[in-house]
């Protein structure tokens, strides 16, 4: 089987092309909503009554001005 020198050039890029149609499919099917930040949660200092949000998702969170642990204010 002979190859010519463009068939050399072509068949790369046509696979990397192939590979960017099907990366920007996969990303359009699973929407934008799954790439964004969790939503922060809302907490409420029960000492100094200061309130942060945190995005992890942790029962508790310590406040950042005086280090108390407070629970998540529902909402």
């Amino acid at each position: 089987m002979k190859m010519s020198i463009s068939d050399l050039y072509l068949w790369p890029l046509f696979l990397q092309f192939s590979v960017l149609v099907y990366l920007g499919w996969r990303y359009r099917k699973r929407g934008y909503h799954d790439l964004r930040s969790p939503k922060a949660h809302i907490f409420r200092c029960t000492n100094c009554h200061h309130i942060y949000i945190d995005n992890r998702r942790v029962p508790l969170s310590k406040c950042t001005k005086c280090n108390t642990l407070n629970e998540m204010i529902r909402r």
